[in-house]
């Protein structure tokens, strides 16, 4: 498969290019290049689309948590029994579940149980008495 356009390369060809990105991708990590790395791992899952290490890194570069986890559910699909991919799956669904609930408004709710029954759902808070009893809603 030639990515660069240029003619079908042999198979040591592919490798050498493979090689030369995966150093490129490294390179790129290492001086902070997140959106280089990507393109270059893109490159090569696009060589070899089953590239399990690939896609982990995909996903650990990814811009947000649905990117994240579309990466992941793409490397799962691939590699359903790997454990690093579960364990990552999972984290980022979690992420993105904290991310997603973070956003939600506080409510405060007065919830009135007595210790052996269980609550129905938010109740009123209970009437005020005064000094003569009767009740002031």
């Amino acid at each position: 498969m030639a990515v660069d356009g240029a003619s079908p390369k042999s198979g040591e060809e592919i490798a050498g290019q493979l090689a030369r990105w995966w150093q490129e991708t490294e390179a790129a990590i290492r001086r902070g290049q997140s959106a280089r790395a990507r393109r270059f791992l893109r490159w090569i899952l696009a060589v070899c689309p089953e590239e399990e290490e690939a896609w982990l890194w995909l996903a650990r570069l990814a811009t947000d948590p649905g990117e994240r986890v579309d990466s992941l559910r793409q490397v799962y699909a691939l590699h359903p029994d790997s454990r690093r991919v579960v364990a990552a799956l999972r984290e980022a669904r979690a992420l993105q579940l904290k991310s997603a609930v973070g956003e939600l408004p506080r409510r405060t709710v007065l919830l009135r149980c007595l210790p052996d029954q269980r609550c129905s759902g938010p109740q009123k808070a209970p009437a005020r008495t005064e000094g003569n009893g009767r009740r002031h809603s």
